[in-house]
């Protein structure tokens, strides 16, 4: 009894001092090649679940501690991650600076090299155009393509917005209440083959930046423009699944991503 009391109180410390990690708010700058824009660049926190995107300088501020790591994607520029260090906390300034980058990585993991903030990373540059009818499924984006991020890819011209929009919107229609109907009508129905492989928390995130734009997220769900990065990652831990990434089960998706949208909107309320 008593080794069982010792191990609960232990395991409470444990969970309190995970939560209560203190954070140092730190001033960055992202410094991108000439003739390339610096702004609207999302800087994640991974390790907090928060983030912010920089303004037309590049400037950002975040709160971030020794061993945090932060996501940093553009649209012209593969992702990366920085492995925040103690310098950059002494500091309180991160100031990176992109350099474009010949060869393809699946992943880029940095950290700075001195203790004042510096970090330099080689990331490859992302043509940006409009997207073709690519297959977006899990499965293609594990084992086929070889997506960097493309944040300006929309649903638009298939056959999901066909049949939820079919008139709606453009005359006023209630987009939420078309997807309700057409959700219960098909999600319903529907009974899901077993999935055996293993879900990449990062290639479902990918897919659903990939997929639709981060306007998209605000102007659809009404998300927080500077939000839309951490609902993703919240729309992932909690609903989203490999199998609503097929194309046939688009309905599935967006049903999915407004049921945990007003979820995310009423938590972000509270806090």
């Amino acid at each position: 009894m008593k080794l069982l009391l010792t191990s609960c109180l232990f395991l409470l410390t444990f969970v309190s001092f995970s939560q209560t990690i203190e954070r140092t708010l730190v001033e960055g700058t992202i410094f991108v090649p000439a003739g390339d824009s610096a702004d609207q660049v999302s800087v994640y926190n991974v390790s907090s679940q928060k983030g912010t995107v920089t303004d037309a300088e590049g400037n950002f501020t975040l709160a971030v501690a020794a061993n945090d790591r932060v996501l940093i994607s553009a649209l012209q520029f593969q992702s990366f991650t920085v492995v925040v260090d103690e310098g950059v906390v002494a500091a309180k300034q991160m100031r990176i600076y992109m350099n474009p980058a010949i060869n393809q990585l699946e992943e880029v993991v940095v950290r700075p090299y001195d203790l004042s903030g510096n970090i330099n990373v080689d990331v490859n540059r992302v043509d940006v155009y409009a997207s073709p009818n690519w297959d977006l499924s899990y499965e293609t984006l594990e084992y086929e393509y070889e997506f960097t991020e493309d944040r300006q890819t929309s649903i638009k011209g298939n056959v999901a917005e066909d049949a939820l929009n079919n008139g709606g919107l453009k005359n006023g229609f209630n987009f939420i209440s078309v997807l309700g109907v057409i959700a219960n009508a098909i999600v319903g129905k529907k009974e899901k083959d077993p999935y055996v492989e293993t879900p990449n928390y990062s290639t479902i995130v990918r897919a659903l930046q990939q997929r639709f734009s981060a306007q998209y997220y605000a102007d659809t769900f009404g998300i927080p423009i500077e939000k839309v990065d951490d609902f993703i990652y919240f729309a992932q831990e909690n609903a989203v699944t490999p199998e609503m990434l097929k194309e046939e089960n688009e309905i599935e998706l967006l049903a999915t991503l407004f049921q945990q949208s007003e979820v995310y909107k009423e938590r972000i309320r509270v806090e």
